[in-house]
């Protein structure tokens, strides 16, 4: 069995197709068909089921994906290792994301991290909380920028407290005039996010006992604020989402205090290969640095 093969397993089960899968890999169609033929005849078993849509892992297939994973994970690391001794830096890096780390940490994270280590191929990957860190337990990335609580099973590395604001429509006034309370939430018409985007929401209200009437609902932040600018409610939102984004909705405080706690998790910080050690440094430096610049307060 060769690592070739593996490559070919994996980058199938992730781009659900060969000709994607061919494409990533930079190989023939052919030459895709022909690598995963071979190993599935070496093993036994089938690994795909074929069909019209494309092709779905089998039983054995999806038992057996995390361990070439790991497999090639280990390769990886070997070779960074080696380029290390040489006093090269190399290797692939895989990181995870929301959506407000996507847009305001990670393009300057990369640049920098690029300049500093050229060799290194960084690999990005967005998603919601959970599809981040679900990522990260089957091995498809590295490095992963989730919220606490964390899923067992994760090493967690904190990264900043990022207050939690209300924002509501233009003209708006709550009882104090400058901030909101979480039961003052249940006056009024809240839009809420789908359930793995807005899990700070719904852990705010939960921690406090308070239930909402929501007539909206929407996935990504520029919906939520645009709903929330036309006078249909109000939300709750990270200030790190607000920041990208030029509106006229108000931004309250909530009082006392609320920040959702966002941390870099990995399977283990002492295992991760020299690539992903320098940038889980890089990653943590550059937002104590960020946290610093804006005035905030790190977690």
């Amino acid at each position: 069995m060769s690592l070739n093969a593996y490559e070919v397993f994996v980058a199938i089960a992730e781009r659900g197709s060969f000709a994607a899968a061919a494409y990533q890999l930079s190989l023939s169609p052919s030459a895709v068909s022909h690598a995963l033929a071979s190993f599935e005849q070496e093993l036994g078993f089938a690994l795909f089921m074929r069909n019209r849509s494309g092709v779905r892992l089998t039983a054995g297939g999806e038992a057996l994906l995390p361990t070439v994973r790991e497999v090639l994970q280990c390769n990886d690391k070997l070779k960074q290792q080696a380029s290390k001794l040489l006093g090269l830096e190399s290797g692939t890096v895989r990181i995870g994301a929301f959506s407000s780390v996507s847009v305001m940490w990670l393009p300057n994270i990369i640049r920098t991290f690029t300049e500093l280590y050229p060799n290194i191929q960084v690999v990005i990957e967005q998603g919601g909380y959970d599809d981040v860190a679900e990522w990260i337990l089957k091995s498809q990335v590295d490095l992963g920028f989730i919220t606490l609580p964390a899923a067992p099973g994760l090493d967690v590395t904190p990264l900043y407290a990022d207050p939690l604001l209300c924002i509501t429509p233009p003209g708006f006034e709550p009882r104090s005039k400058a901030y909101m309370t979480v039961a003052e939430l249940a006056e009024h018409n809240v839009v809420l996010q789908g359930e793995d985007y807005g899990k700070e929401t719904q852990q705010l209200l939960m921690s406090h006992k308070i239930s909402v009437k929501s007539s909206a609902r929407a996935i990504d932040d520029a919906a939520i604020i645009a709903i929330v600018e036309s006078g249909l409610g109000v939300s709750v939102m990270p200030r790190l989402a607000m920041l990208n984004y030029r509106s006229s909705v108000q931004a309250f405080p909530f009082y006392p205090a609320e920040s959702r706690a966002i941390v870099l998790a990995s399977l283990s910080q002492e295992g991760l290969a020299p690539a992903a050690k320098a940038m889980h440094k890089h990653i943590a430096d550059s937002i104590a640095a960020w946290t610093k610049r804006e005035g905030g307060d790190q977690s």
